[in-house]
């Protein structure tokens, strides 16, 4: 452990320093729960992420980030490499001078800034890069404009620095937020209205009369107007939803806003027609106007500040490659890849379209577009597939034997939208605003056919206050801030909505279909069974060489054995200089006589594959000699086996539908307790498509994190991914997800159950409320100042109510 680690108490977030007991249950990074299923020896922490930024916050002397950062903020992701191939681009669309000599002044997207501290951190690291000369950040849209000295430094270094602390950056592809930003501008305009006809209706409150001469007109028709015009500007924004939705045969929440403020409109009219500005509600309509763009616009906010939180490279426009040019190498999009192309492949970049690899050995992760978790070894003449990514630590060249547009990558991201995604009908909205509406029309009926042969001036003016007095105010305004808060609390804990509708969605869901590989799994192996006793059963020296060899190669089983051999004696760097790395063989090294290997059976000691249990085994051996035999397991995520288990206790049918091989997947699922029957393994992306329609009856939710998952994604109701480091499909998810572990599944799906329990109360509570000022009404007992006093009251009382039941102890989804 580092000392920084080890040190932790004087670091910790402030939500831990509050409590000394909150400091065994939260992240000291980021503030959140370590969840039921942490394991004590990981420390603190609650994800590898979380550990590793600390530990360089500590290292470089920058820990005044937990001093600005908030109590909760998503977990810090690990994220893969990336060349900056895009940054060429950049700089190739400056003026010539300005690209030779300086400065550069560029634009950019960001990823991952969440607070004031995440803004000062990627500030102070500017600051300290000599080359660095300006730097302008938008938090809320996730853009960067900096100035950058070229002579003076390398920019590609800051880029990889900010990396090193989970924040991305990319080609300026983000937009001005249209939605809320004119959803913020018809909100002023409604409040500044709303306040002004409020201001003449006190003058009516307060003896404003016939008798007073002119004003009084004056003052009536103001009103009249302006409450008119707040109508048509804030009103618009929920008319329009509603009168599509009917269109549709669909009623959602918009319905009952609109007819509420159309009918308070008509009959606040109407009362101001026949009977003077004092018998009007126009104030009252036009705070009702305000308070729902209020809610609505809170909203769109949020929504588009998760989305903005990734970078948007949902498309292929977003890709880009290296070209080899008589002028050398040049960053070009992918889709203007040709056939009999020659594209330079850096490591962690991916590969657009099907190549001849040239000159050099390579090694290719292909999970990201078919979900096979071996890496693949290739040798100069054969091809490497598109949608491969380059796990060697070296770069290498491809002929492109296609251009992009037939590529396998490509079709793949123009996967047709099918399945019920886009046809979403949220039906318990539809029953609801059925019923209100019917029940509104049907009292106001009623109000004036009780009063209308007692007192036919009177029977209008009790209509009017029937339709007033029952707008659906605190339903209106508590539900939009009951989504709000849900929002952010699961952004607290690094579960980012993407669409509107999910925690709808949600509420349908009783089937998950899981992805294997970078799902459940890590991008990682380790160490399985009797294996790691093996190592330790070594003698000295063949830990100690095991170790050096290890430590020299970046594949996957030597990782996952640097770990188990971290403590044997290092030997000096020059005895294993003649170590030699065998693509698809694995490791050799010639010592004092002695051969030493690493990998295949048939390579490290001469047995055949599958003798002896030998298929999937890894060898080490000396002269021949097997020393140790190791089997090794994809490394699940933590608490995997248990969070799936906690959902199957709920009532989900659990699916595990993966393009690995049917061994593989029945072998995790028998790791992970699942129905065996309920595993499909060797499934290409239009196969997995084609299962999981047939899952799905409006009721699934698909988990993945490759391109190989969009056609998925696409078929199933609604989807998420954890795969923030990958382009595509975050921008095809309804929520991402941040951490290591799949608690995010849990919460998003428990926390729409509780989002709609507290709907129905607050249902509840306004059919009280109704029935009570229905019954004043038909009295003939409200009059506009009643209306004016009743509304905010009723309101605040449910938001009040609202906001306390979403609190952190009183939501029980919230539990880890």
């Amino acid at each position: 452990m580092s000392a920084s680690t080890a040190d932790w108490s004087s670091a910790r977030s402030p939500a831990t320093a509050a409590a000394g007991e909150a400091i065994a249950t939260s992240c000291i990074h980021c503030g959140g729960d370590l969840g039921r299923f942490h394991d004590p020896a990981d420390g603190p922490f609650c994800c590898r992420g979380c550990k590793s930024v600390h530990e360089l916050l500590h290292a470089e002397d920058l820990t005044r980030y937990y001093d600005l950062k908030p109590g909760t903020v998503p977990p810090a992701p690990t994220l893969r490499p990336d060349s900056f191939a895009w940054l060429d681009r950049l700089i190739d669309g400056l003026p010539p001078t300005r690209r030779e000599h300086g400065p550069w002044r560029l634009s950019m997207d960001l990823q991952g800034v969440h607070c004031a501290a995440c803004v000062w951190l990627l500030e102070e690291l500017f600051r300290r890069e000599a080359g660095g000369q300006s730097l302008r950040i938008n938090p809320t849209l996730g853009t960067v404009d900096l100035v950058w000295d070229p002579d003076r430094g390398d920019l590609r270094r800051y880029l990889a620095a900010v990396e090193r602390f989970g924040y991305r950056l990319g080609p300026p592809s983000k937009t001005a937020p249209r939605r809320s930003r004119a959803l913020l501008i018809r909100m002023a305009a409604t409040i500044a209205l709303a306040l002004n006809v409020m201001m003449l209706s006190l003058s009516y409150y307060f003896g404003l009369a016939p008798g007073d001469g002119l004003l009084y007109e004056v003052f009536g028709w103001l009103g009249f107007g302006l409450s008119t015009v707040a109508v048509a500007l804030g009103g618009s924004v929920f008319f329009r939803p509603a009168i599509a939705g009917l269109r549709r045969r669909v009623a959602h929440l918009d319905l009952p806003i609109s007819i509420g403020m159309a009918l308070a409109w008509a009959g606040s009219t109407a009362a101001f027609l026949t009977r003077g500005p004092e018998a009007a509600y126009f104030d009252t309509l036009t705070i009702f106007v305000a308070l729902m763009l209020v809610g609505r616009w809170a909203r769109e906010h949020l929504l588009e500040r998760n989305r903005n939180s990734l970078l948007d490279d949902a498309g292929a426009e977003h890709l880009t490659t290296k070209r080899q040019t008589g002028a050398g190498l040049v960053a070009v999009p992918a889709v203007e890849v040709d056939r009999g192309d020659e594209l330079w492949i850096a490591p962690g970049d991916l590969v657009p379209v099907d190549g001849v690899l040239l000159r050099r050995e390579a090694q290719v992760a292909l999970d990201w577009i078919t979900g096979e978790s071996e890496r693949q070894d290739h040798v100069p003449g054969e091809v490497v597939p598109a949608g491969a990514f380059n796990a060697s630590e070296h770069g290498f060249s491809v002929t492109a034997t296609e251009g992009f547009a037939t590529s396998r990558v490509q079709q793949l991201l123009r996967a047709p939208a099918v399945g019920p995604q886009d046809e979403f009908r949220p039906l318990w909205w539809h029953r609801v605003s059925t019923i209100y509406v019917a029940a509104v029309l049907a009292a106001a009926a009623l109000g004036l056919m009780i009063w209308l042969p007692r007192d036919p001036g009177a029977a209008l003016h009790v209509a009017v206050a029937v339709l007033v007095i029952t707008c659906p105010c605190a339903l209106g305004l508590a539900t939009p801030l009951a989504e709000e808060l849900t929002h952010h609390a699961l952004r607290r804990r690094g579960v980012l909505l993407r669409t509107g509708d999910f925690l709808e969605k949600a509420l349908h869901v009783r089937k998950l279909l899981l992805d294997k590989t970078g799902t459940l799994t890590f991008d990682e192996l380790e160490l399985a069974g009797e294996s790691r006793r093996e190592l330790d059963a070594l003698d000295q020296e063949s830990r100690s060489i095991l170790r050096a060899i290890t430590a020299r190669s970046n594949h996957p089983v030597s990782k996952a054995i640097r770990g188990a051999v971290a403590d044997a004696a290092p030997l000096e760097a020059a005895a294993v200089d003649d170590l030699r790395e065998l693509p698809g063989r694995g490791l050799e090294l010639a010592r004092q006589g002695a051969v030493w290997r690493l990998g295949r059976p048939p390579f490290a000691a001469g047995e055949v594959e599958g003798k002896q249990g030998g298929e999937g085994l890894t060898v080490f051996a000396r002269d021949g000699e097997p020393l140790a035999r190791l089997r090794f397991d994809e490394r699940l995520r933590p608490g995997a086996a248990e969070e799936l288990h906690t959902l199957g206790a709920e009532g989900y049918e659990l699916h595990l539908l993966s393009g690995d091989s049917p061994a593989k997947v029945r072998a995790m699922a028998d790791r992970l307790h699942l129905d065996g029957d309920h595993a499909r393994g060797g499934l290409d992306p239009e196969a997995k498509a084609a299962r999981v329609r047939t899952l799905d009856a409006r009721d699934t939710m698909m988990v993945g994190d490759g391109l190989n998952d969009a056609p998925s994604f696409e078929a199933a109701l609604c989807a998420a991914t954890p795969a923030v480091d990958r382009p595509v499909l975050p921008g095809k998810a309804d929520f991402y997800f941040f951490g290591d572990g799949l608690q995010a599944l849990r919460w998003s799906l428990g926390a729409a159950r509780h989002l709609r329990r507290i709907t129905r109360t607050n249902l509840a509570l306004a059919v009280g409320y109704n029935l009570v000022a229905l019954a004043l009404a038909l009295a003939g007992e409200v009059t506009p100042v009643v209306a004016a006093i009743l509304m905010p009251v009723s309101s605040i009382g449910v938001v009040a109510l609202t906001a306390w039941r979403l609190s952190e102890r009183r939501a029980s989804w919230t539990s880890s």
